[in-house]
């Protein structure tokens, strides 16, 4: 409604416009002028008049400039004119192109400029006097400056825009809120500072970057906010607080929850010990979680932090070197920087008792500050008694207890450092043990009851086996009793492994358990029959209490166990067992020592995959439960023991690879002896045949057989000495000459030379450069292959040049195999 009153009035207005109005095209206010600028045919104020009551109080004049089609009038301000430059009204005299139109013009604000402003707009939220108004709220002024307005601010927060007369915005904000002081009292922060709001809808208030609820603000106002907050965290830590006024925020302001320490356990003051400090926030957030950041001091000492939780910490504090110090000393808990402001004594050498316990037949005594045997002393029920100390520990806080017999129920307080500690009550319950390890096999099993109260002292005891389904009560059949100390003795079916038991006497009972002897391996030996036989004690008689276990194989002891007793047991070996591993007996879930099975090599036979070549062979043993250790291997060639061999085993106990190094050719004829004993007629005698390579020729060089020469022959298998080399001439077909070549010479087992003689002999149907065969023969092994290049004619330069390159080269490739033969064996 009020816009479009508005715009009826701006209507209305524009048709009283004369032709004598001024309309400005624009304007620039400065602190010392204002400039106003016209259409070079509009008119123009010349000065303006400030009038008060009607008349003129102060005037000023405006100098103008025309320039082209745009007129520039300039009003001079002076530090003087500030302070006369407000009135009710403002009236002007005006011009058109230097022609006088008219005076006391009034003067629309609409077409004035906006206040010139001097310095920031910043009010505070409270609102108050200021120098500029704010948007559309009211303001009063008894001096309406344009230069300097006195307002009057409402209350507000946040982004405002300020509307001149002209219809120009100004925009502005209040002052940011700011925190000073938080006190935390409770689950109530209270928050001080200034330009807070006193609208709880404008105002919010962050806490580590997470809005609280706004129901839990409790009241708001300029300077202070009152807002419910539970910390409820485990932890120490620091938190920024932030508050918002219209979405503008504060300082960050850090509050702190502290550690808080409420008790802590004495210690003995010249030997240190283990600090257990109790209490609330105790630990740094998961998030930082990290024994670096805590941090405990007992006076000037650190104490070395063990663990840390929520409501404990556990640090070790080392013994003071001056015993003449206070013997007390403040705590101080530092988690993530924040410390503890309670305070917390630490007081040494006051002894103090947490608990008890009772181990088997022993009372534990544990808390802290024992003091030693010679001068702590006891007082049960109230009463001092004396030789009732067993032992203390070093660290003073395990004393253990000679406990009479006949007593039961009891109090316990001491006295060490001549201070005397709180007071616990004992209640000693029954114990029952064993009186030896009873064997396997065993059934009457004797028992020790102590501490049985004297209500129950005659009553038979009886035994429950835990272990059976059917909770069998058993009673003793002998008893004994001397004071509160009860023999009985039972017999239990169960003869092996862990019995768990119940013994009861009158309302007594005691639930426990005790272990038969385990079972105990000497020794396990596999004889040829391949049966498995070991010897030892506690074996079990049974096949549901013995199981055996071979290199973590189980074996099924209802097909295999030929025999077993409390002290030997027998199996039969099968092929799936792996005989290399441990053996180990599991007797009633009771393990044995693991041993190494004896075993008795088996032999099967020789195989031999390749035959033998210049510098021997291998052959292959083939058997079962073979190794290295427990078989003895001797080999006998014509009559001689082979002295050069190595044998390993392959990746099972059934076979064994035999290297031999034994020179060619002469085939020969062995005999294995297996593990053999010459005081033993009954070895095992194997007969086998080492056959030998046939040479094998390669390759030949070149020679012409009218000039002759050293012939060079490349192969493999060659053997010393070399009987016969021949050059075939019937090229295959059984008829023919052949061609010795004289001087045949052992080089190595891959190269053997000769030579031809020259002659002008020819080989009848063989053609000139023809490849022919060459054969070689060593002590009954030969070898024939077509290599030999056939030349009796006289051929040409080249053809003798590439015969003699040829030769070269294959010259040069036997002196480079020598080089790398000698320079290998000289490594070796």
């Amino acid at each position: 409604m009020k816009i479009l009153f508005f715009y009826l009035i701006f209507y209305l207005f524009s048709f009283v416009i004369s032709y004598s109005d001024v309309l400005p095209l624009g304007y620039e206010s400065h602190n010392d002028s204002l400039v106003i600028k016209y259409n070079v045919k509009e008119n123009y104020y010349t000065n303006i008049s400030f009038i008060d009551n009607g008349k003129s109080r102060y005037e000023m004049s405006f100098n103008c400039v025309l320039n082209n089609t745009i007129r520039t009038c300039t009003l001079p301000v002076k530090e003087s004119d500030h302070a006369q430059m407000y009135s009710e009204s403002i009236l002007a005299c005006t011009e058109n192109n230097g022609t006088f139109q008219m005076c006391d013009y009034d003067v629309p604000l609409l077409f004035f400029p906006s206040p010139l402003l001097i310095s920031e707009l910043k009010p505070k939220t409270r609102g108050g006097n200021t120098t500029l108004s704010v948007g559309d709220y009211s303001y009063e002024s008894k001096t309406p400056d344009r230069i300097n307005l006195k307002l009057k601010v409402f209350p507000g927060c946040g982004y405002r825009t300020i509307i001149w007369e002209n219809r120009e915005r100004f925009n502005f904000t209040y002052q940011d809120p700011n925190i000073e002081k938080i006190n935390i009292n409770q689950s109530i922060l209270d928050i001080t500072g200034t330009n807070f709001y006193n609208q709880s809808v404008f105002v919010s208030v962050k806490i580590d970057n997470n809005i609280i609820d706004p129901n839990d603000i409790i009241s708001v106002d300029f300077e202070n906010i009152k807002l419910k907050f539970n910390y409820s965290d485990p932890f120490s830590s620091k938190l920024n607080v932030q508050v918002g006024c219209c979405d503008y925020w504060s300082n960050k302001f850090q509050i702190t929850y502290p550690p808080i320490p409420s008790s802590v356990n004495s210690i003995p003051k010249l030997k240190g010990g283990l600090l257990i400090i109790n209490g609330n926030r105790l630990t740094s957030s998961p998030s930082s979680y990290n024994n670096n950041n805590i941090s405990v001091t007992v006076g000037d000492l650190n104490c070395s932090i063990v663990s840390s939780s929520s409501n404990e910490i556990k640090c070790n504090l080392q013994h003071l070197s001056n015993s003449t110090l206070n013997n007390s000393s403040p705590i101080t808990v530092s988690i993530n920087g924040v410390v503890n402001t309670n305070e917390l004594l630490l007081n040494y050498d006051i002894p103090y008792i947490t608990t008890f316990s009772q181990v088997n037949d022993e009372i534990h005594i544990i808390g802290g500050c024992f003091g030693n045997i010679n001068s702590t002393q006891i007082q049960i029920n109230g009463k001092q008694v004396l030789n009732q100390i067993k032992s203390i520990n070093n660290d003073e806080t395990i004393l253990i207890l000679n406990v009479q017999n006949q007593i039961y129920n009891f109090n316990i307080s001491m006295e060490s450092n001549s201070i005397k500690s709180n007071e616990i009550n004992v209640d000693v319950k029954m114990y029952t043990r064993i009186n030896e390890i009873p064997s396997v096999g065993n059934k009457l099993i004797n028992f020790t009851l102590l501490y049985v109260n004297s209500s129950n002292i005659n009553s038979i005891p009886t035994i429950k086996i835990l272990n059976e389904q059917s909770n069998q009560t058993i009673k003793s059949i002998l008893t004994n009793v001397n004071e509160s100390v009860v023999s009985c003795s039972f017999l239990i079916e169960n003869n092996c492994g862990i019995i768990n038991y119940e013994i009861e006497i009158g309302n007594q009972r005691y639930q426990s358990s005790f272990s038969y002897e385990s079972p105990l391996i000497n020794n396990c030996n596999l004889n040829s029959n391949e049966i498995v036989t070991c010897i030892g004690k506690a074996f079990g008689n049974t096949y549901n209490e013995t199981s055996i276990i071979i290199s973590n194989q189980s074996i099924s002891l209802n097909k295999e166990i030929n025999n077993s007793s409390y002290e030997s047991i027998s199996f039969q070996m099968n092929e799936e067992y792996s005989i290399l591993g441990e053996l180990y007996l599991n007797v009633c879930g009771l393990s044995s020592n693991k041993v190494i099975i004896n075993t008795i090599p088996i032999f099967k036979n020789i195989s031999i995959p390749n035959l033998f070549n210049t510098n021997g062979g291998y052959i292959i043993i083939i058997g079962k439960y073979l190794n290295n250790n427990n078989t003895n291997i001797t080999i006998e060639c014509n009559g001689e023991e082979i002295l050069e061999k190595e044998c390993k085993l392959n990746n099972s106990s059934t076979s064994l690879e035999c290297n031999i190094k034994l020179n060619g050719p002469n085939d020969k004829t062995c005999k294995l002896l297996f593990n053999y004993d010459k005081n033993n007629s009954n070895n095992i005698v194997s007969t086998f045949n080492l056959i030998y390579k046939s040479p094998s020729i390669n390759q030949t060089s070149i020679i012409n057989l009218k000039q002759g020469g050293i012939l060079t022959i490349i192969g493999n298998d060659f053997y010393y000495p070399i009987d016969k080399v021949t050059i075939i001439g019937d090229n295959g077909n059984g008829s023919g000459d052949n061609l010795n070549c004289d001087e045949p010479k052992y080089i190595n087992d891959t190269m053997i030379t000769c030579f031809i003689q020259a002659t002008n002999y020819t080989f009848n149907n063989i053609k000139n450069g023809e490849m022919i065969f060459i054969n070689v023969s060593t002590n009954g092994k030969s070898g024939t292959s077509k290599v030999f290049k056939y030349l009796t004619q006289s051929d040409d330069t080249r053809q003798y040049s590439d015969a003699r390159n040829i030769f070269q080269n294959l010259l040069l490739s036997i002196l480079i195999i020598i080089i790398i033969s000698l320079l290998f064996i000289s490594n070796i």
